[in-house]
């Protein structure tokens, strides 16, 4: 019934507006279904959205084409695995550049070269100083958390109760419309997340698994 309704539509959202950020219902009932025509449709929903990612991505010089709102990081991975699935579902390939991009992004193809993943490369640059307890009170790094990412710097600039707890070390780096800090003051940007976690480790599991000789 939600057809191709989704924050990939749109140019711009409320926190959590469009939640979950990657509708699997369509893949689980593909998986399930017998009628091609179905099947098919159901395929062109995510196709759909695609389309209107890579359109912005086409503008990007890191060629990706997620939204800069609140877990951002999230929906970058969502756009990763919706053209995972879509390629899946069909066997066509015109997504997975957009597919690696995305991940590309989030592992350190980015303004500030930094991964946005705790710990991930163990000897790279990631996020330390994150909002977050284990690190807070015990300097505990707790490898593969996605913080939530860069915001656009309209909406990080109106954040309540943020703040530089030391100074940026990618001041040098932040691009104007974009903001990112690794500083366990700013819980809008460098907050790792369970739900964008646990859709990096769909990803992560699937390009991970030993290929089939």
């Amino acid at each position: 019934m939600i057809g191709f309704t989704s924050w990939m539509e749109m140019d711009s959202a409320a926190h959590y507006e469009m939640y979950p950020y990657v509708n699997m219902g369509h893949y689980a009932l593909w998986q399930v279904v017998n009628d091609k025509n179905i099947r098919n449709k159901l395929a062109d929903y995510y196709k759909h959205n695609l389309l209107r990612i890579q359109e912005k991505a086409d503008k990007n010089p890191y060629g990706v084409g997620h939204l800069f709102i609140w877990c951002s990081n999230n929906l970058a991975a969502a756009v990763a695995t919706q053209a995972l699935l879509y390629e899946q579902m069909t066997g066509d390939v015109q997504f997975r550049p957009l597919l690696q991009n995305h991940l590309n992004w989030l592992f350190g193809l980015n303004p500030w070269g930094t991964s946005m993943i705790t710990g991930i490369p163990a000897n790279g640059e990631f996020p330390l100083d994150v909002h977050m307890p284990f690190w807070i009170l015990n300097k505990q790094v707790v490898p593969g958390s996605l913080v939530d990412g860069p915001l656009w710097s309209s909406i990080h600039d109106k954040m309540l109760a943020i703040r530089l707890n030391e100074p940026d070390e990618f001041a040098h780096l932040q691009p104007d419309h974009i903001k990112y800090w690794d500083d366990f003051a700013d819980y809008s940007t460098n907050e790792p997340t369970m739900d964008g976690s646990a859709d990096l480790i769909l990803l992560l599991a699937h390009f991970a698994k030993p290929k089939i000789k």
